[in-house]
């Protein structure tokens, strides 16, 4: 019998409504600023861990659990809600400016796989009090090679009026990126 007791562990950040100012304490934070909702004041946002997600997966040997990381982009101004919960390895978030013709900004968030080389992406605008996805999801192979802010910025272009996305032609073995339509979900 092992009568170690493991630290508790200090989920107060995690019921706060708003991070705190100082986000040195919040692990695996990421920040993004905009205006992504109606008013005129600049709004930061702080993609934040949440929770980790236990499995238990059964293999030959007995029973391998694995953990999930979870995370969410929370706002300093209290009037945003929360984005929806999101699970991967890490997120990188991205103001793409107004894609969706309603004068606010809107974000991309690309989550990091936990179990392969690539991240999902899909784009998200606060509309009526609430975030709405306005773009399917797509992925982004990566190889397992870093992409910068920079790479990952670009991959999301208007031009003349059309919203596009670059995609990674994996057929191909230099991998380079294919110009494809990227529909919006609203009108």
């Amino acid at each position: 019998m092992n009568n170690t007791a493991e630290p508790a562990i200090d989920t107060g950040i995690m019921i706060l409504s708003s991070p705190p100012e100082d986000i040195q304490i919040i692990p695996d934070t990421v920040r993004i600023e905009g205006h992504f909702d109606a008013d005129t004041s600049r709004d930061i946002g702080y993609g934040v861990f949440f929770g980790r997600i236990d499995s238990e997966k059964p293999t030959e040997e007995g029973v391998e659990v694995t953990s999930e990381t979870q995370y969410i982009v929370r706002f300093r101004d209290n009037k945003i809600k929360p984005m929806p919960v999101v699970t991967g390895r890490h997120i990188r978030l991205v103001n793409e400016g107004d894609l969706d013709g309603d004068g606010d900004d809107d974000i991309s968030i690309f989550v990091q796989s936990m179990h392969a080389c690539m991240y999902t992406a899909s784009t998200w605008s606060y509309i009526a009090g609430r975030w709405t996805r306005i773009t399917d999801y797509w992925t982004i192979p990566t190889a397992c090679d870093y992409l910068s802010d920079e790479d990952l910025e670009n991959r999301i272009v208007m031009e003349d009026g059309v919203l596009y996305y670059y995609e990674t032609d994996i057929t191909d073995k230099d991998l380079p990126l294919v110009k494809k339509e990227l529909t919006l979900l609203i009108k």
